[in-house]
């Protein structure tokens, strides 16, 4: 089964703990958000493979939420990336301790030649992040690999998207699309999760969901939207140094937007509508019957007022009155009896 499939069969998303840079370079501590992550239910973790020298220039603005960071403040942003570089080596280790302890992995290339490394690591699948979405050489690179493609799709506008995605059906590539906010954090009313009934409309494509905002209700929504991809970043603690450490979610976190977007497919249930089988007993206990208003003799003709309605619900409900008013009783019945079609004639 191919991964795309593999993710798209599941009855539940494909959580992915988007480790990113969130280890700071030390290789120990990404081994154990590695374990963390798996303790927590997470699918896959995933990292981020890039050269900065190699795209990022030395007069390259910091964004906003760069600029946040107290402990990189004096630093410019391609000393910041830089400072968490992963080697091709390192990459590979990640990447057999990862199927050591049975977890999917993944990178996100950021330029040429960290795609071609990544290609060369025979990886699942690739991440191809959103400020990616107009680096068409990129983009057709990634393409002629053969690797599925997980795109995400933050600060596009639909035209970026669709020429993006047209790159991609051209060489046939298995495709999931990723509504994505690139802000870190995000704010909710941004989440914009409409967006995804528009992708599988437009382009007959499984979709998912890179959630930058701070808690669990933008997933909990885009899995119900159906969501077959759910990426969040994630790290030991929001304490730790790092750019990226407080849009991420910890440990316990993670844990609980799994059990919540479960919850969230659980919850879904049939179009059709139907008593449970839990509802059953309550039916019985809270629903009404037909009963004695008073009590009747035998072959006494039955009026209106000769019947009401009460608890408990295991007997003849109120579409049957019809079938009993101006019957003659077969049998005596005391008040409160309930009253059966067969009492009657």
């Amino acid at each position: 089964m191919s991964f795309i499939k593999k993710i798209t069969s599941r009855k539940y998303p494909y959580v992915i703990a988007e480790i990113g840079i969130n280890h700071n370079g030390d290789m120990e501590l990404a081994r154990e958000m590695i374990i963390s992550a798996k303790d927590n239910g997470a699918n896959c973790v995933k990292f981020q493979s890039f050269i900065a020298d190699k795209y990022i220039a030395p007069y390259s603005i910091k964004a906003n939420y760069q600029k946040k960071s107290l402990s990189h403040q004096k630093k410019s942003q391609r000393e910041i990336i830089k400072s968490c570089e992963v080697s091709t080596d390192q990459l590979i280790s990640l990447k057999k301790f990862a199927s050591k302890v049975d977890i999917d992995f993944l990178s996100t290339p950021f330029e040429i030649e960290s795609l071609k490394a990544l290609i060369k690591c025979k990886l699942k699948a690739l991440k191809i992040s959103s400020c990616n979405l107009t680096n068409y050489p990129f983009l057709n690179y990634a393409a002629k690999s053969g690797l599925p493609i997980l795109l995400s799709t933050g600060m596009g506008n639909i035209s970026e998207v669709i020429e993006a995605v047209n790159i991609f059906k051209k060489t046939k590539s298995e495709l999931i699309l990723l509504q994505c906010t690139s802000n870190y954090p995000s704010k909710i009313n941004n989440a914009n999760l409409n967006v995804l009934k528009t992708y599988k409309t437009l382009f007959n494509l499984p979709v998912g969901f890179s959630d930058h905002t701070v808690n669990n209700t933008a997933s909990i929504v885009a899995t119900v939207f159906g969501a077959k991809v759910i990426e969040k970043h994630f790290t030991l603690s929001r304490n730790l140094e790092g750019i990226d450490q407080k849009a991420s979610i910890e440990p316990n976190e993670l844990r609980d937007l799994i059990r919540n977007i479960r919850e969230a497919i659980d919850s879904i249930g049939s179009s059709m509508k139907s008593m449970s089988n839990e509802e059953e007993n309550t039916s019985h206990a809270l629903r009404r019957s037909i009963v004695a208003s008073k009590d009747l003799s035998k072959y006494k003709i039955i009026k209106k007022n000769d019947l009401t309605l009460m608890r408990p619900g295991n007997g003849l409900d109120s579409s049957n009155l019809s079938l009993l008013v101006g019957k003659k009783l077969n049998k005596q019945k005391k008040k409160f009896d309930q009253l059966k079609l067969t009492d009657v004639n």
